[in-house]
């Protein structure tokens, strides 16, 4: 198993190689400190993500320290936490910006210090990075768009109707780009496919679920609805599970429990999951090589996997769908 992670990692590593920024003298890796910043505690993705992180660190012998806020919504608290990361001196830091903008500064000082940062996930408004390693959320957006299309093309015999987009946090990079790409998809390939509403939970879990209620109020023949984290997921799924609706055509991103079990029961039709595990993994060995001044990859796309009812009931999604359970033996 380690070395087929090791053969992915390769090859992450050599798609779209540039030289690093930086060219220290190589250290041992049990002499390494990296610090990990995921955006929430409260998320088990970013617990999925730090899991795969951990998996790493003892893999290759690092220390590994990870902080992050309790929640998203909680800019402020990631922005301190990068300035306590930064002030440790550490090999490496590996981040996830929570928003484009705020995380800047410090990701720039830290580069600036000789700090290599690996970003993870969501992007910063900034080249001055060694590497970005994410599902491109562009493509998620797009994948989400087809998806919608097969599935009222089953409906109706062709691509048509009405649906609505819901978005956990506008402003996040991660979440704009996935809206993008599903409107941007609709717009250039499906013309009877009419977005009619998007939604905005403004970053508070619970928020979803009115919004599902309202949606299905302000418009009684939408077809579908597409709900692009895992907050607005899960409870978009909670929503339809009150209101006893299975109608609907319904996509997903990420791989919450209530996701999951309503892929399992009828009120999902398909969730598109990134593999943050692998995020993590590759995010401290990204770091390692950053350190030590190897070439890499400016840009990784880390792949989404597109499952459906028929997958999770053979058990092909078990590496996606329960990742820290599929590794613990690595």
């Amino acid at each position: 198993m380690k070395k087929a992670l090791l053969v992915v990692l390769l090859g992450l590593f050599l798609v779209g190689m540039t030289l690093s920024a930086f060219s220290f003298k190589a250290v041992p890796t049990k002499q390494m400190k990296l610090f990990l910043i995921v955006k929430a505690s409260e998320s088990e993705y970013w617990q999925i993500v730090i899991d795969g992180a951990k998996k790493a660190a003892e893999h290759f012998g690092v220390t590994l320290i990870h902080q992050e806020p309790t929640t998203e919504a909680d800019v402020s608290k990631q922005v301190s936490i990068l300035e306590t990361a930064i002030s440790t001196k550490p090999d490496a830091i590996i981040i996830a910006p929570t928003v484009a903008d705020a995380l800047v500064p410090g990701i720039e000082k830290a580069m600036d210090m000789g700090i290599p940062v690996i970003v993870i996930d969501s992007a910063a408004n900034t080249d001055k990075y060694v590497s970005f390693l994410a599902s491109d959320n562009y493509k998620i957006g797009q994948a989400a768009a087809d998806k919608m299309a097969e599935l009222l093309a089953e409906k109706y015999g062709e691509p048509k109707g009405k649906v609505a987009l819901i978005t956990f946090m506008s402003g996040v990079g991660s979440l704009e780009a996935r809206k993008n790409g599903f409107v941007d998809r609709l717009k250039e390939k499906y013309p009877k496919i009419k977005l009619v509403a998007v939604r905005d939970a403004q970053g508070k879990q619970g928020n979803t679920i009115g919004i599902t209620q309202d949606l299905l109020t302000a418009y009684p023949d939408l077809d579908g609805i597409y709900a692009s984290n895992l907050y607005t997921g899960d409870e978009m799924v909670r929503a339809l599970d009150m209101m006893g609706r299975k109608d609907l055509a319904t996509v997903a991103v990420d791989s919450g429990a209530q996701e999951v079990w309503g892929l399992k029961n009828g009120y999902l039709d398909a969730i598109l999951v990134q593999r943050p595990w692998i995020m993590g993994y590759a995010g401290v060995a990204y770091g390692i090589m950053a350190r030590n001044g190897v070439p890499l990859a400016k840009n990784v796309d880390t792949g989404i996997v597109v499952v459906t009812p028929e997958m999770l009931a053979s058990g092909a999604a078990d590496e996606v769908l329960d990742p820290i359970n599929f590794h613990k033996d690595w």
